[in-house]
């Protein structure tokens, strides 16, 4: 709610921000850094200053998909792009503070299983031949319930309390002591990957439509409200009375992964932990029904929303952001990603970030939902035992200088002054992030017999059916977690 406060001041004070901000941008990014140089401490993680290696490698297995997760672990050289280079300057930062080499070995395969196929072959096979693996989430917990990885907190020098590992993460995998991957500033993904809405500043103006930032700061950014905007904005462009293409759309998306986002948006967790650590299915069956209703009514009913049809390797997700780069709509849902590709980047048109519509007016703050394909680090079980200190300290070191350097190159350079113009929009990332939602169904979605898809069948079928999909939801995910906590009771014991 702070930051909705916040929100509604600058919203109030619009035009005195952006002078505010024009002035602002005029000074160097790096004056803020140059002024705290003298207070702030050298690094951020407690690791030895003295502590030095014999320049061994650390090869880390990581999905490198072209779009991706490209970047993530290590880049060929320095292009004057400013988180290719921070990446770059990281991996040189974790070169002279430890003596060792991180080596990257990509996969850049579209099937997100390539890694996690490779490193249980590799596992099993009793081969050290890697320190590390970076992989999508919802295929690396499965292979952590099976034994395939290290348990991380038995690692050294490494520490998950701190401020650049995802704590909403932590509190989410970590069982009986034990945490087998971790995420947070280490993996570009973790907010490349967050769900948004995209919205044309140009198309708002243009209708004379305050932008979404002023429902925001009153309380009214809802699915409700997003509906009723999507049928105001709609335009039968060519005149043949149906929605077709050339009409301008009011709301852009898919009834495949965008769909996820509401789970979040709208505080619909289905599976937590108890006062125990345990997990428990908790789905709230009446409020996901209404969630389905206002979802349902913004999708097929308020006559001004298009949706493109789920395909392959999320090929729509590339539709979705070329029908907004081309003007033909005002609101879509998408990945953050997408304000990184180039045809975004070379847009003319204006466009602002908000989060997504939660459920109604009464629900407190928003909710933030990151693609399962989000990237996670682990140590695989075979890792050389008179290594792993080592690739504990390295594991640390890249996280806590990925928080010093590449976030900042990320999510203050490159997002807000070289992706966006709008310092509301800037506001609107920090309301984002500061409300990222984790859910155990998510991260253990193939063992828990994918639950959260249940949004997208229902949307699929374009009516709701919430009571007979979900009729046996509850005890079928209950027999999934009681084979999970088996898994996890015999890995904390190990």
């Amino acid at each position: 709610m702070k930051k909705l406060i916040a929100v509604l001041l600058l919203y109030a004070t619009l035009a005195v921000a952006l002078l505010a901000c024009a002035e602002e941008q005029q000074t160097p990014v790096e004056s803020a850094s140059q002024e705290n140089e003298s207070t702030e401490p050298a690094h951020l993680d407690n690791i030895p200053e003295d502590l030095q290696y014999n320049g061994e490698d650390i090869v880390i297995l990581n999905r490198a998909l072209m779009g991706w997760t490209w970047d993530e672990v290590a880049v060929p050289e320095l292009n004057s792009e400013p988180v290719n280079d921070a990446m770059f300057n990281r991996n040189i930062a974790v070169t002279d503070r430890l003596n060792v080499n991180v080596v990257s070995s990509p996969i850049d395969n579209p099937d997100e299983n390539v890694p996690i196929d490779t490193i249980k072959r590799v596992v099993k096979s009793g081969s050290d031949e890697y320190d590390m693996v970076a992989a999508a989430v919802y295929v690396t917990t499965p292979a952590a319930l099976d034994g395939t990885f290290y348990n991380l907190a038995q690692l050294e020098y490494l520490d998950l309390d701190q401020g650049y590992w995802m704590q909403e993460y932590n509190d989410a995998m970590s069982f009986g002591g034990a945490q087998h991957t971790a995420t947070g500033a280490i993996a570009l993904s973790t907010y490349r990957f967050a769900f948004v809405t995209m919205f044309n500043k140009d198309a708002f103006d243009d209708k004379k439509v305050p932008y979404p930032y002023e429902a925001i700061a009153n309380n009214e950014w809802t699915l409700d409200y997003q509906a009723a905007l999507a049928q105001d904005f709609y335009q039968d462009k060519n005149g043949n009375n149906k929605k077709d293409e050339g009409d301008f759309f009011g709301f852009v998306s898919c009834t495949g992964i965008n769909t996820d986002a509401y789970w979040a948006s709208c505080h619909l967790p289905i599976v937590q932990k108890n006062a125990e650590g345990y997990y428990e299915y908790v789905l709230d069956i009446a409020r996901f029904s209404d969630v389905m209703d206002k979802v349902l009514y913004l999708f097929y009913d308020c006559g001004g929303t298009h949706l493109f049809p789920v395909m392959s390797l999320n090929v729509e997700q590339d539709e979705i952001r070329e029908m907004f780069v081309r003007g033909e709509c005002a609101m879509n849902t998408i990945r953050l990603v997408a304000v990184e590709q180039p045809d975004v980047r070379a847009m003319e048109i204006q466009y602002g970030i908000a989060p997504v519509p939660k459920y109604d007016q009464a629900q407190e703050g928003y909710g933030t939902m990151i693609h399962d394909q989000f990237t996670v680090f682990a140590v695989p079980a075979s890792a050389a035992e008179d290594k792993l200190q080592m690739i504990g300290a390295a594991m640390e070191v890249m996280a806590s200088e990925s928080e010093k350097s590449v976030k900042p190159a990320y999510y203050e350079i490159a997002l807000k002054r070289k992706y966006m113009s709008d310092p509301v929009a800037w506001d609107m990332l920090d309301l984002i992030f500061d409300e990222v939602r984790i859910d155990p169904a998510v991260t253990y979605v193939v063992p828990m017999n994918c639950p959260h898809h249940k949004m997208r069948e229902i949307s699929n079928s374009k009516k709701n059916s919430v009571a007979s999909k979900c009729a046996k939801l509850g005890g079928t995910v209950d027999r999934c977690l009681a084979k999970i906590h088996k898994k996890l009771e015999k890995l904390a014991e190990e």
